[in-house]
């Protein structure tokens, strides 16, 4: 898909996932420009490619040679200048999603779904398959240090390795050979409203897999069983019995990340890898950005930054981090994400923090929010919710209050983990500076 045109143009090119098309196409020495709203190390790292990267939206972006536009599903498509103007001039245009589906038209397709796992689960499995020399192109939402700090492993094979999106049925783009499922757990209830539509969207996505395909599903998750008895392909369970023999012990914390490396193993298996190269490999999985990563130890403080944003994985990656980091003070910065999803998931999140020893909550990340969302949540009332069961639990309101709190409160010796899907990573790269500027 991508070699049938000569410059292609990326409107929210700094996105986690869209960045990896913009890498793939100057790979395939494709003119590529792009913008978005603001500097990001994703940014600075598509510069260093020599791509064109513009921080605003505005249609002069657009030159004349200009042949197809990739645009984020985040914009607002009746405001954004560049997106108003590829249309206004008959320029093709495709969602990231839509790309992505592209491209796996033409590559043996494996798809790692779920509501939990997904991007460690495709880090993990790209790495294992790319050690077993099945050199499989692999795009990801994080930066993994094995694919050179990228999103992206750019292979030569038919294997394309894909973590697929479920929000919106955006997965429904692709066009998938096997997938893996780990949970499927109800999740962006803004859009599925209840369980069963969200279940019901995995059923139509596995009934995509061919004959000769395959689905490695959690045989302990009763969803994800349900999901599985409409694969036509072959049906592989992994269940806690075989995650326990198998006893892989991947070079990251949690027993959920054990997990996370069994069906990564099954996985390649079922692909045609050696068993001892996966095995190794995944053993030597140092995780991806985001996850559990480790982003300073300064003056005594261990700086971690995570993903998780849902209450199970908020519990499980608190419970991780307490057997980790024994007798140390959890001191935790949690964005919710979106005003929809924290209202769907709010009656939840008083039980989540009870490993933290401070919780810090800043104001809640707006994305695809409307007013009325608004009005019915906001990070003061999830406080109050919080309080009754965590005495610790601070309103953070924006983010240089939560330094401030954060200055007062970290002490040498503690865990600082700033959680959440939003921007709230920049918290902990700016208590890193200022408190480098004390020492």
């Amino acid at each position: 898909m991508l070699d049938s045109f000569r410059h292609i143009h990326f409107i929210g090119i700094g996105g986690s996932g869209i960045s990896s098309i913009a890498y793939l196409a100057t790979a395939h020495r494709i003119k590529v420009t792009g913008s978005d709203v603001a500097e990001s190390p994703i940014t600075e790292g598509l510069k260093k490619e020599g791509i064109d990267v513009v921080i605003g939206h505005k249609k002069e972006n657009l030159s004349d040679l200009v042949e197809l536009v990739v645009y984020t599903e985040a914009i607002d498509q009746g405001k954004n200048p560049e997106f108003l103007e590829a249309k206004k001039r008959h320029i093709p245009m495709l969602s990231y999603f839509e790309a992505i589906g592209e491209i796996s038209k033409n590559k043996k397709t494996i798809a790692v779904i779920g509501t939990h796992g997904k991007t460690t689960i495709t880090a993990m499995l790209g790495q294992a398959l790319s050690a077993a020399k099945l050199d499989p192109t692999v795009i990801l939402g994080a930066q993994v240090s094995a694919f050179n700090n990228k999103n992206i492993r750019i292979g030569h094979s038919e294997w394309f390795v894909v973590e697929g999106c479920e929000y919106r049925k955006s997965f429904m783009s692709l066009k998938p050979f096997g997938a893996v499922l780990m949970s499927c757990e109800a999740e962006h209830l803004d859009y599925y409203k209840n369980e069963e539509n969200y279940v019901n969207a995995f059923i139509e996505f596995v009934k995509k897999i061919p004959k000769d395909g395959f689905l490695v599903f959690n045989e302990d998750n009763s969803n994800s069983v349900k999901v599985s008895d409409y694969c036509a392909g072959q049906r592989i369970p992994v269940d806690s019995k075989l995650i326990k023999s198998l006893n892989i012990k991947p070079n990251v914390p949690g027993d959920f990340n054990k997990d996370n490396a069994v069906f990564a193993f099954v996985t390649a298996e079922i692909m045609g890898a050696d068993e001892g190269l996966i095995k190794k490999e995944l053993e030597n999985f140092k995780g991806a950005s985001r996850r559990l990563e480790i982003i300073g130890e300064v003056g005594g403080v261990t700086v971690i930054s995570d993903y998780a944003h849902h209450p199970t994985e908020i519990q499980a990656t608190l419970k991780a981090l307490r057997k980790e980091y024994e007798g140390r003070r959890i001191i935790c910065v949690y964005q919710p994400h979106q005003y929809a999803r924290t209202l769907s998931i709010m009656n939840d999140l008083p039980d989540s923090f009870g490993d933290v020893d401070i919780l810090i909550i800043p104001n809640i990340y707006a994305a695809r929010d409307n007013e009325e969302d608004k009005k019915k949540i906001n990070a003061e009332k999830l406080i109050k919710m919080i309080s009754k069961k965590h005495p610790n639990a601070i309103w953070g309101e924006d983010f240089a209050t939560t330094l401030d709190m954060l200055k007062k409160a970290v002490q040498k010796g503690d865990l600082l983990l700033i959680m959440g899907a939003g921007d709230v990573f920049e918290v902990g790269d700016q208590f890193i500076i200022d408190r480098l500027k004390t020492l």
